[in-house]
Order: C-alpha cells, then sequence, then structure tokens
C-alpha cells in the first residue's frame, strides 16, 4: 500500500494555486475596473518628446569619414528630425538622419555637438563632445 505524502501534496498544490490566484485576481481588476470596492486603478497615458538614446563617437579622425546613427524614440516616427544646433562646420545630417562629416587636418580640436531631435509632440537635444585628431601623428 502506498502513503500519501502530505508535505509533497501540499507543495505542489501551492505550487499551482498561488501563480493562478494571482493571475485570476489581476485579470479581475483589470476587467471590473473601478467595480471593486476599495481599489482604484489609475491609467497614465504620457506623451512623450523624441529623444536621442545612443552617445555620439567621441573621436573623429583627420581624412576619415565621421558617421553618428541616432537611435531615437518618438511616439511618431514618421515626423521626426534631427538637426545640429551647434557643431562644426564639417559635420551635417544626412537625409536619414544620420549625422556624417569628413573632418581634415585644420579641424584638429575639441567641438561641441548641440543635437535637436523634434516632432509633432515636442523637441530634446542631446549635448556631445567629438574630438578630431591625427591618426598619422
Amino acid at each position: 500500500m502506498h502513503s500519501i505524502n502530505t508535505k509533497k501534496v501540499i507543495g505542489f498544490s501551492l505550487l499551482f494555486i498561488i501563480p493562478f490566484l494571482t493571475i485570476f485576481s489581476t485579470l479581475y481588476l483589470l476587467l471590473k475596473e473601478d467595480e471593486v470596492k476599495g481599489v482604484q486603478i489609475e491609467r497614465v497615458m504620457s506623451v512623450q518628446e523624441p529623444y536621442v538614446t545612443n552617445l555620439m563617437p567621441k573621436i573623429a579622425n583627420v581624412n576619415e569619414e565621421y558617421v553618428f546613427v541616432p537611435k531615437i524614440v518618438a511616439s511618431d516616427f514618421s515626423n521626426v528630425s534631427i538637426t545640429i544646433q551647434e557643431g562644426p562646420e564639417w559635420l551635417w545630417v544626412d537625409g536619414e538622419g544620420v549625422l556624417r562629416g569628413y573632418p581634415f587636418i585644420g579641424d584638429i580640436g575639441t567641438y561641441k555637438v548641440v543635437l535637436k531631435v523634434e516632432d509633432e509632440v515636442g523637441s530634446s537635444t542631446i549635448t556631445e563632445y567629438v574630438i578630431v585628431i591625427d591618426d598619422e601623428e
């Protein structure tokens, strides 16, 4: 005759009952919304201005192409634009929103670059610094 191990039965029961109750009660509260007394569910919808999530490369080499592909978070990607508010003359934004440039020997130095990302919701800026060096020295 087999004996039933009470601890194992209780353990397995709790292993399945607790997750089931957690999921079921959460769904119940979400579906009933304001009908549940003592529980208030608040939904916050926020519209956020676009912003850049990655950093620009810090070094640009003389006579080599400098490229920065900004990763942008935005509500509406169809109307996002990126512009250089402040930066060196050798740096520009191409038609796909990629920053490109070709620094020459006369461009050696440190440059402050301020980028503005804008859409219909709003705008944000990011400030970075780029150092132009001559690799051949």
